[in-house]
């Protein structure tokens, strides 16, 4: 087995599944996340000789995230791309019922903004740490006292 060929298969193995789902984050289900990921690496396997990447993390989803727009401008998708990608995060829309969203409005903001990541977009509590800049533990202290506090109000 040539270098190249490990070394290709440790890249698939580092970044495919984080990919994935930075995808799905990203573009939620206007496109399959799995597909962008295949069609990234195929594009990376194509490459005859196989270029120099200095960062490969960067160059993977920023083709991740060119290759989902493609798709869907290919689809006329794209309005809704860019309300998507433009639009602040508005928790309200995706509630429907009227008692869970004054129950929410109990809430602080900022854990709001971590329910909202953590069951609406699908973050992980580690991940929501990391982007948010809060410690784990407090991360998950806050989104047990509000799902408690949520669990006696409704």
């Amino acid at each position: 087995m040539s270098t190249d060929k490990r070394a290709l298969e440790s890249i698939y193995e580092e970044y495919y599944l984080p990919m994935k789902a930075h995808v799905r984050r990203r573009f939620g289900s206007l496109v399959s996340a799995e597909d962008i990921a295949q069609d990234v690496f195929l594009k990376l396997l194509s490459c005859g000789e196989q270029p120099y990447i200095e960062y490969p993390a960067s160059w993977l989803y920023t083709m991740a995230d060119n290759r989902a727009k493609d798709v869907l401008r290919a689809s006329h998708h794209e309005a809704e791309l860019s309300d998507r990608l433009a639009a602040p995060f508005d928790l309200y829309e995706t509630i429907v019922n009227a008692q869970t969203r004054r129950a929410l409005e109990t809430l602080e903001e900022d854990v709001r903004y971590i329910l909202y990541l953590h069951y609406w977009e699908g973050y992980s509590l580690r991940e929501i740490a990391e982007e948010t800049g809060i410690g784990y533990a407090n991360v998950r202290a806050k989104v047990s006292r509000a799902y408690q506090k949520l669990k006696k109000i409704l």
